[in-house]
């Protein structure tokens, strides 16, 4: 067993999972690997070697995937990374790089770059599990797709423990930058979501956002 765990959350892409698996594998020196499909679609995708599968109920979205599953791993490796499946990760050894940092410190959380919000946000992420475990979420459960990123970075930041690596080469295929079509999975962000959870979050960052700094701080001994 390796001691990261890259998870992905897919719908209706079975070609992007696989893709961004076979990257991963050809880049990866020391990351696990992990599937999550919503139950309608289990069998819309193929088994892939070596990687691990979670089927999770059929409404769940992106952030619900990963606060649904984390729990089962955070005691059995030492950090998780979550991207989607329009990231190709292109830079060999990207985890050993972007781990480095929280292995000194003993937590953390870093990236590297999407090429498109590239320092600005973490949008594929890398955490260590002693403050997943702390928060007892991979991404406040309020947001359903909009602002997980910007949690990550403020918490990181709040740690004094963001790592940001440019070199490391995390490329965002996304329909927005023209390097994907518009498709079902895009259309569900919708004006109406982003607002929902832009309030959603402004919610959590006043009344609860301190608190899981806080317990965090706390279980990390700061």
């Amino acid at each position: 067993m390796n001691p990261n765990l890259v998870m992905i959350g897919t719908r209706s892409r079975p070609h992007n999972a696989i893709r961004a698996f076979e990257a991963l594998k050809n880049m990866s020196v020391e990351s696990d690997f992990l599937i999550i499909i919503n139950e309608d679609q289990q069998d819309l995708y193929p088994e892939i070697e070596g990687v691990k599968r979670e089927i999770v109920p059929t409404p769940f979205g992106p952030n619900e995937k990963g606060n649904y599953v984390v729990h089962r791993y955070w005691d059995l490796y030492s950090t998780i990374t979550g991207i989607d499946d329009d990231c190709l990760v292109q830079t060999p050894g990207w985890d050993a790089i972007i781990t480095a940092p929280i292995k000194e410190r003993g937590y953390g959380i870093s990236y590297g770059n999407d090429g498109m919000q590239s320092s600005s946000l973490p949008t594929k992420v890398t955490i260590s599990s002693n403050i997943l475990k702390s928060l007892g979420f991979f991404s406040p459960r309020v947001l359903k797709h909009s602002f997980c990123d910007d949690f990550w970075k403020m918490l990181g930041e709040s740690l004094n423990a963001l790592d940001y690596f440019e070199n490391v080469n995390m490329e965002h295929l996304h329909w927005a930058n023209g390097k994907a079509p518009m498709d079902e999975t895009y259309e569900l962000n919708t004006r109406e979501q982003y607002l929902k959870d832009k309030e959603a979050y402004s919610l959590y960052l006043r009344d609860e956002f301190h608190l899981d700094v806080w317990r965090t701080q706390e279980a990390l001994g700061l």
